[in-house]
């Protein structure tokens, strides 16, 4: 008996060690991605797209679908009225905290889900249109997922809260969020909701690239431990639609950073921007426009590489990215940097005049002299005619405005006279005294 004992005890420590040693690989959470053209469906990125993963608050997209189908078939209204029972008040937070007995109009009720991803107000709607049931609901959004095209998604719930059966994949989500946009045009402007009050409370909207991304105009966030943090985004820019779902975030700032990034590199595909347009972009702006692959970096030393490019002045950012145009990830930019540090070198560097010379040509420099002794020429030189310029405009004060050119004239050659005559009166007296020398010793 004590063997057994210590054998299963065995077991079971063994059993332990293993599953502490291996929980982060059990629960890992995998992460997708996928941009799409909401007008024609076009994939223009894709990364794991067909992933199994847990659509948590996503599953709102598939109840607010049915919703706005009610409406518009007029089985439901706006403004009526939507009876809250105590399962529908029991769900787990996010909620309104909605009481049982209590109501909420279908309007609120939407509001609610798009902003504050309500699960009770999820419930409240999934159990009126499924006639008081949630999961006879819940096998109707199974149905318009198959009709919508989308094969990899069941839901058993209509607000996402934890269900390992309820699965879905990146492609599917995108697939909602463009039936959502092309479907009910009429209801779409309702996910760029800021903020919702109800009761007096504010609930801002959980999508934190409203009002930060130019263009950004929906759709819904979600989150649970075994999907991570999952956000579907649309964005509208320069008369194109574009929507972008990324699930399996670490955080919320990783997911939100990693959906800006592949909605902007779908709007620079789209456009074909290949470079900078402005001189304020960065190194992460030229990232963004290099396609559908994904910019990083594979080894140590091209981070490194990575570090050196980032550092790169205005000049060479230029020879960048023409290296950058015949690329199409990040490792073949990298693998160009050492090509461009060479050519720099290579290149022989202008002289001053070469420069100077290029702005005026029509004023050609010499070069005899170095830069540093023409500056201190220029400079002996403009120090005389400062000095003599007061002495020709202290006399001509007292003469009338109309006679100022003719004194100038009469001192200029006064002064002329008096140079010549010392010079030649000094000259003759030496060359005579020499002449007459000479001809005392002829006599």
């Amino acid at each position: 008996m004590q063997t057994c004992r210590h054998q299963v005890f065995k077991i079971i420590v063994f059993l332990l060690f293993f599953l502490i040693m291996e929980k982060d690989s059990l629960w890992a959470v995998t992460s997708s991605s996928i941009v799409i053209c909401a007008k024609s469906g076009v994939v223009q990125h894709e990364h794991n797209a067909d992933a199994i993963t847990h659509p948590a608050s996503l599953t709102k997209m598939m109840t607010l679908y049915l919703t706005f189908k009610a409406i518009k078939a007029g089985k439901l209204k706006l403004t009526q009225n939507l009876r809250v029972s105590k399962f529908a008040a029991q769900q787990m937070p996010c909620k309104l905290w909605l009481k049982a007995g209590s109501t909420i109009t279908v309007r609120e009720a939407i509001l609610a889900l798009i902003t504050k991803s309500a699960n009770d107000a999820a419930t409240a709607l999934a159990e009126t249109l499924g006639n008081g049931s949630e999961a006879r609901f819940a096998q109707t959004m199974t149905l318009q997922a198959r009709e919508l095209g989308m094969s990899k998604t069941i839901f058993k719930n209509a607000s996402g809260v934890p269900n390992k059966q309820q699965i879905t994949t990146a492609r599917d989500m995108a697939t909602l969020s463009r039936a959502l946009y092309t479907h009910f045009p009429d209801y779409f402007h309702l996910f760029k909701t800021k903020k919702f009050v109800h009761k007096g409370v504010a609930h801002a909207n959980h999508n934190h690239l409203l009002g930060k991304v130019e263009g950004v105009d929906g759709i819904k966030t979600g989150f649970i431990c075994a999907s991570g943090f999952n956000l579907a985004a649309s964005m509208t820019r320069g008369g194109r639609k574009i929507i972008a779902v990324v699930m399996g975030g670490e955080s919320v700032k990783a997911r939100d950073t990693k959906t800006t990034k592949l909605l902007e590199s779908a709007y620079a595909s789209f456009t074909g921007k290949k470079s900078f347009d402005n001189q304020n972009e960065s190194i992460t702006d030229l990232l963004q426009t290099l396609g559908h692959d994904e910019a990083y970096a594979s080894s140590p030393t091209k981070k490194a590489k990575l570090i050196k490019a980032i550092n790169t002045s205005k000049a060479s950012k230029a020879k960048l990215i023409k290296v950058q145009q015949k690329s199409n990830s990040l490792d073949d930019i990298l693998d160009d940097l050492p090509k461009v540090t060479r050519k720099k070198r290579d290149e022989k560097p202008k002289s001053i005049e070469d420069v100077l010379s290029s702005f005026d040509s029509s004023h050609p420099r010499e070069t005899s002299n170095p830069p540093e002794e023409s500056s201190k020429y220029q400079k002996k030189n403009n120090k005389k005619p400062l000095k003599a310029k007061p002495k020709t405009t202290k006399k001509p004060v007292s003469d009338p405005p109309k006679q100022k050119a003719k004194p100038t004239q009469k001192s200029a050659s006064k002064v002329k006279p008096k140079t010549t005559k010392k010079t030649a009166s000094s000259l003759p007296k030496k060359k005579v005294q020499s002449a007459q020398k000479p001809a005392k010793n002829h006599k």
